[in-house]
C-alpha cells in the first residue's frame, strides 16, 4: 500500500487530462480480451467459397446465386 500512496502523490500533481489518459489506460487494462470462437469445418469451406466468388473476374448474378442455393437445397434435401 505504500506504493499505490507513493504513486498517488506522484500523479494528483499531473494536469486532469494526464491523470485522466492514465485512469482510461488502467481500466482499459482489465477489459477481457476478445473470445476467440472456433471456426467449425462448414463456416472454413463457406469462407472459402466466398474467396473464390471474390477473386472471379465475373461474379454470379444474384438470380445465378438464387439457382445455386436451389440446386444446393435440392441435393442437401433431395
Amino acid at each position: 500500500m505504500q506504493d499505490l500512496a507513493e504513486i498517488w502523490r506522484e500523479v494528483s500533481h499531473w494536469p486532469p487530462e494526464q491523470r485522466f489518459a492514465l485512469a482510461t489506460r488502467l481500466l482499459q487494462s482489465l477489459q477481457e480480451p476478445p473470445t476467440v470462437r472456433p471456426v467449425s469445418d462448414q463456416q472454413r469451406a463457406a469462407m472459402a467459397e466466398l474467396i473464390g466468388i471474390w477473386k472471379m473476374e465475373h461474379p454470379p448474378s444474384d438470380q445465378e446465386v438464387a439457382r445455386m442455393v436451389e440446386q444446393a437445397r435440392r441435393q442437401k434435401y433431395g
